[in-house]
């Protein structure tokens, strides 16, 4: 909420407080943010983080209900996930999502990846 102060968009923005799983069925929105916990620093155990490995959903359950909201969808996700799965998640939509892969550096050295799923064209 301070950030959408700082930048004068507070009056623009809801900010909704809860538990998705719980909450997304009474949303409508133009998009999703998405930031689920990775399961704190284990995830750098793996050479690929698989979606599955989301929790408490994975991250194809929590795409599909995001869905039901908006097909504009932003997803932070680990570094080393699985490209292959999030390139699947826009193919396997209906009809088929535009994706933009973006790579988070900090100081130098890629700590994230932030997917952006879009209908139109990003």
């Amino acid at each position: 909420m301070n950030n959408a102060m700082v930048y004068g968009v507070a009056n623009r923005v809801d900010f909704v407080i809860g538990d998705f799983i719980q909450l997304a069925p009474s949303l409508k929105g133009d998009v999703v943010f998405l930031s689920p916990p990775w399961g704190g620093p284990m995830y750098r155990d793996f050479e690929s983080y698989n979606l599955d490995m989301l929790q408490p959903r994975d991250g194809y359950s929590l795409f599909q209900i995001a869905q039901s909201i908006t097909p504009n969808i932003i997803m932070f996700l680990p570094r080393n996930v699985d490209l292959a799965q999030v390139e699947e998640l826009a193919w396997l939509s209906s009809p088929p999502l535009n994706l933009e892969i973006e790579e988070n550096f900090v100081g130098g050295r890629m700590k994230a990846v932030t997917a952006y799923f879009s209908c139109n064209a990003v």
